[in-house]
């Protein structure tokens, strides 16, 4: 028996809207690493390791609700 609806997940995921978000946490992965990486380096400041991914989830958040805000007042 053929199933009557095919989902095509991977489509869903590879749009031009996720990409950009990827690519922006990815660089404030990047831009937070480097930061906690030179400051330890010199002796700027002492960062703890285990909170570098806080501002990735913070534009993650900020990203989510902006998106959601758009859409909720979307004029059709």
């Amino acid at each position: 028996m053929k199933p009557r609806y095919r989902v095509n997940f991977p489509s869903k995921i590879n749009t031009i809207q996720n990409k950009i978000i990827i690519k922006t946490m990815l660089l404030c992965l990047f831009l937070s690493i480097s930061f906690a990486f030179i400051s330890e380096k010199t002796g700027w400041l002492e960062i703890d390791w285990k909170i570098i991914f806080i501002p990735a989830l913070l534009v993650l958040q900020i990203i989510i609700i902006g998106t959601a805000l758009k859409n909720r007042y979307k004029k059709y």
